[in-house]
């Protein structure tokens, strides 16, 4: 490794410090440091190439963050699903395995999850690293495909389980038939109901548990 970034700009000793430490720990881990460009380290494998690079770029100079950027480049015949499987699967053992790392800005965003609508979360610090993988977010099977779900049963357990169950009548709420209802105003305490155990609750005298007092209305709307 090199004390210098590459753009030519020297590496101070109290972060070169820090990327030696980096570097020996990626040797130890299957990684090996590039001959004509130092300060990157990469990984083979049949797939394609993990890369761990040291070496700045113009948006995160190296002495603003002396962890390792990941990125991976892959063979052109391997699968979209699989290419953010084996992604994932490095960026769990890298957490598991205490190896510092950090992730691009544009990640999430390049070929391998541009061209689907699909729930991405990550979280570096906590390791969640949850994207569709070929894997089914219900069930876990490994249906080895695009999207989320392994069959439409499957979709709609998932669907099924987001929805929240009424306070009233203790059913789950469909889609667009959800209401925030307040309990009180002061403090403010609300509860999901229907739309038509909504018009119950304000019109009939059946829930009056769950009507604000008229003092807290008049104060609320008045305010």
């Amino acid at each position: 490794m090199i004390n210098k970034d590459k753009f030519g700009n020297t590496i101070y000793p109290n972060n070169f410090k820090v990327l030696l430490e980096n570097g020996n720990l990626l040797l130890k881990h299957g990684y090996t440091e590039s001959f004509n460009k130092p300060n990157l380290f990469f990984k083979k494998t049949p797939e394609g190439s993990f890369y761990m690079d040291m070496r700045s770029t113009n948006e995160v100079p190296m002495w603003e963050d002396t962890n390792p950027l990941f990125y991976a480049f892959f063979n052109q015949e391997i699968p979209m699903w699989k290419r953010r499987r084996l992604m994932k699967q490095e960026l769990i053992y890298f957490y598991n395995n205490k190896i510092p790392f950090r992730l691009s800005f544009e990640f999430g965003t390049d070929e391998s999850f541009s061209e689907l609508n699909l729930y991405i979360d990550i979280d570096i610090e906590e390791g969640i690293f949850d994207w569709a993988d070929g894997y089914c977010r219900v069930c876990d099977r490994d249906f080895q495909n695009e999207g989320e779900f392994c069959s439409k049963e499957c979709e709609e357990k998932f669907e099924e389980d987001l929805k929240h169950p009424c306070r009233v009548c203790n059913k789950k709420i469909n889609w667009g038939e959800l209401v925030y209802h307040h309990v009180s105003y002061f403090p403010v305490k609300e509860i999901l109901v229907h739309r038509s155990c909504h018009n119950l609750i304000h019109k009939t005298d059946k829930h009056s548990h769950l009507k604000p007092s008229k003092e807290e209305t008049d104060k609320f709307y008045k305010k």
